[in-house]
Parts: C-alpha cells; structure tokens; sequence
C-alpha cells in the first residue's frame, strides 16, 4: 500500500508539477510522461500486459454502461447549461478519442490499480480508490481553465468516477487493459459526436 501512494504521489508531482505546457510542442509533453510512467512501472513491478478481449454478455452489460452514462451526462449539461471547455482544446479529436483513453487507462487501471491489486487485493475497493483519483486528476482544470468553467470541473469529477468504476471493473472482470481502453474510448466519441451535433445545430451568431 505504501508503495502505491508514492506511485501516486510521484505521478501528481510531475504530472502536475512540472511546466508541460511551457513546452514546444504540437503534443503536450505530458502524455509521453504518461507512457513512460506506466511502461517503467509496468516494467519494475511486473505487471501482465493483456489486450486480448473475449466478447461476452457482460461486454455489452459495460458498453450500456457507459453509453447510459455518457448520454445521461450529455443531458445534464445541456440542461443545466453548464458551459464546456472544449471549444479551447485545439485538436480536439486527438486529445478526446486516441491520447485520453489509452494514456489515461495505461496509467490508472494498467499500472495504479494493478499495482494496488496485487499488494492489498480487495478488487472492488480497489476500483473504487483507482476511480477516485482517476477524478481527482480531473481537478487539474482548476488551474488552467477560466472560472466559468469551475461548474463543469464539479461535474466531470462526478462522472468521471463512474466511469472510472466502470472501467476498473472491465480491467478486473475481463483481465485486458484493452477493455477498459475501449470503453473509455467509447465514453468519448459519444461525448465528442454530441458536441459536433451542438456546434452543428447552434445557430450563428
């Protein structure tokens, strides 16, 4: 357990820590930290890497998962109007459906909650501790973006645990980084496509 906060710590010290942004680059630095956090980690403490995914009952139980959250977040932004940030990532497409969902899921189910599984068991509280600060990451935009934006902030934290509940479930249920990686992905393109469709249907101005 000891050994997994200093993981945690040391990825948020960095991750957090450092200028990523102040450096030269189409591509933040940050990601290619993300890669190799998770690959030196998966390395020292010999982590298996599975992708292979056997399609079963409870696949389509997670993917209606996370269609149900995504769409039931959708709605709630909408409706509540709170304003996203989206509009202020360039490459917006790159960051939401390839760097996202495989980065993120390499450094917090294949290397944080594989690390914590194989030191404390206990798996489903282990989703539920990997999920949490899979959230907290998320707080990150308190430093970064405008304050108008703090609304959202609060809500991504909200449903960012569940999906990373759901994801962390996928790792453990069908023992492939690549399930959660999917999912994660899936959870984004229905984000993504929704914003297409509000950019698309919102008159100009």
């Amino acid at each position: 357990m000891i050994s997994f906060l200093v993981l945690v710590i040391v990825y948020f010290a960095f991750s957090w820590g450092l200028p990523w942004n102040k450096l030269p680059s189409d591509i933040s630095f940050s990601y290619i930290f993300d890669l190799l956090f998770a690959l030196g980690v998966s390395f020292f403490y010999r982590l298996p890497w599975k992708f292979k995914w056997i399609i079963t009952k409870q696949t389509w139980k997670a993917v209606g998962e996370v269609l149900g959250l995504a769409l039931a977040s959708i709605l709630c932004i909408w409706y509540m109007e709170i304003e996203t940030p989206f509009r202020l990532v360039h490459n917006l497409e790159w960051h939401m459906l390839f760097f996202a969902p495989i980065l993120e899921e390499l450094v917090f189910r294949q290397t944080f909650q594989r690390v914590l599984v194989s030191s404390v068991g206990g798996k489903y509280v282990t989703s539920m501790l990997v999920a949490a600060i899979f959230a907290f990451s998320h707080l990150i935009g308190l430093s970064v973006l405008p304050v108008e934006y703090v609304p959202f902030i609060g809500f991504q934290v909200f449903y960012t645990f569940v999906l990373g509940l759901i994801c962390g479930q996928a790792l453990l249920r069908f023992h492939s980084v690549f399930a959660p990686m999917a999912l994660h992905f899936l959870f984004n393109l229905t984000f993504y496509v929704a914003l297409q469709l509000e950019t698309y249907l919102t008159p100009p101005v």
